[in-house]
């Protein structure tokens, strides 16, 4: 298993066990998107460009009056969608990007989902959808433990600018 770890982990991806005595192991392999060609979404946070895979998008829309902005008891913001609290990822936030847009009726809020995960992101504008190129990161990256901080990989957009293709999975993190 150490072998399949090792290799694994070379090309970027993590494995995880989880195992429960009397029931079992599950082995979780992530495999990163290399050099496949997927849809995404491009969404600009400030001066910068994200590709949101179009897979894990369930909704956007403009936070309205409708919607109701609250606290957990961690302080952390949540949205009220159709009696259901959801979390809030503020992308400017999680990657310190200087942006003007922050009331959340300024920009827009897209409803991800991972599994069972469900979560809004807050970015300044959608700029549309695209078909990319999926880019590993550079493997010197591995040793900041990129991965785990929502970035899955790159693409390059037709204007010639790097677009940061975004981890769903991983940008739950700060709120499990």
């Amino acid at each position: 298993m150490d072998v399949v770890r090792k290799n694994i982990e070379k090309e970027g991806g993590t494995i995880s066990i989880d195992s429960k005595a009397g029931q079992g192991t599950t082995f979780t392999l992530k495999i990163p998107l290399t050099l496949a060609i997927m849809d995404g979404m491009e969404l600009a946070v400030g001066g910068s460009v994200f590709t949101m895979p179009i897979t894990s998008i369930k909704q956007s829309f403009k936070f309205s009056k409708d919607q109701q902005l609250v606290r957990d008891t961690d302080g952390s913001e949540m949205i009220m969608l159709r009696g259901e609290c959801f979390p809030l990822i503020r992308l400017h936030e999680i990657f310190q990007i200087p942006t003007e847009v922050t009331e959340l009726s300024e920009g827009i809020v897209m409803q991800i989902e991972n599994g069972d995960q469900i979560a809004c992101i807050f970015a300044d504008e959608l700029l549309g959808e695209q078909q990319v190129v999926v880019k590993p990161l550079p493997s010197y990256l591995n040793s900041f433990n990129i991965k785990r901080s929502g970035i899955a990989g790159c693409t390059i957009l037709g204007d010639g600018n790097i677009s940061i293709i975004l981890d769903v999975a991983n940008l739950y993190s700060p709120f499990r």
